[in-house]
């Protein structure tokens, strides 16, 4: 386990946070101006664009109800407009508006299933949400293994696996796939941050600890 932990370690390259676990770094804009009113004389396509750059911005800055209104702005215009919704769908998710969140991602499934990163959120969401109302365990370990079944070699999806697993109680199951997850991740992961890095590691002790305190109940042997 130490070994896999030193690889993940050995990964760290310093790029930004990624945006909905897509690897992709914002790319910089200008700091968002003071009011999102835009001149009447403007194209829905140029308002939209507009909104689009702002929104980005409030997103690197970690502004979520910020960047959410100006995409919700950018979907009174165009409801259908797929980047505004696949990422606010994302947001949602970050700012604990789980509704909002679900039925983006439930839209978004139903028109695209073959799409392993709206499986791997939707998953996500029913894993860690605050609110017990949207903690599903079941939900959770389903929709990751949709996501799985798409993308068997990224390794984020084999984390949200974990994670369910995790919140399902079934530890064992959970050790296995973030250990599988480390595996991946030191193989294919090119431009995996740091604080990603810390995160995964700290899933990685989290499912060991829980693991091994499950076997001391039971009077089982802890592996080392």
């Amino acid at each position: 386990m130490k070994i896999l932990i030193r690889c993940l370690l050995c990964c760290v390259v310093p790029l930004g946070t990624a945006l909905a676990q897509e690897g992709e770094q914002p790319s910089a804009v200008a700091a968002p101006p003071s009011s999102l009113e835009l001149s009447s004389d403007r194209t829905p396509g140029e308002r939209i664009a507009f909104l689009l750059d702002v929104a980005q911005a409030y997103v690197t800055e970690k502004d979520y109800d910020a960047a959410i209104d100006a995409y919700e702005r950018i979907l009174k215009i165009d409801p259908t407009n797929q980047q505004a919704r696949y990422i606010i769908a994302h947001i949602y998710i970050s700012a604990k508006q789980y509704k909002k969140a679900e039925t983006m991602l439930l839209e978004l499934v139903n028109e695209t299933p073959e799409d392993f990163k709206l499986w791997n959120n939707l998953a996500w969401l029913y894993a860690t949400a605050d609110d017990l109302t949207f903690r599903d365990g079941t939900k959770a370990i389903s929709c990751a293994h949709e996501a799985m079944t798409l993308a068997p070699d990224d390794y984020h999806v084999w984390s949200t696996l974990s994670e369910a697993y995790y919140v399902s109680a079934d530890y064992e199951k959970a050790y296995r796939a973030i250990t599988h997850m480390a595996s991946l991740a030191a193989r294919y992961a090119k431009d995996i941050t740091k604080e990603s890095v810390e995160e995964y590691n700290e899933q990685i002790r989290k499912c060991k600890r829980a693991l091994d305190t499950a076997k001391m109940l039971n009077g089982e042997d802890i592996e080392e």
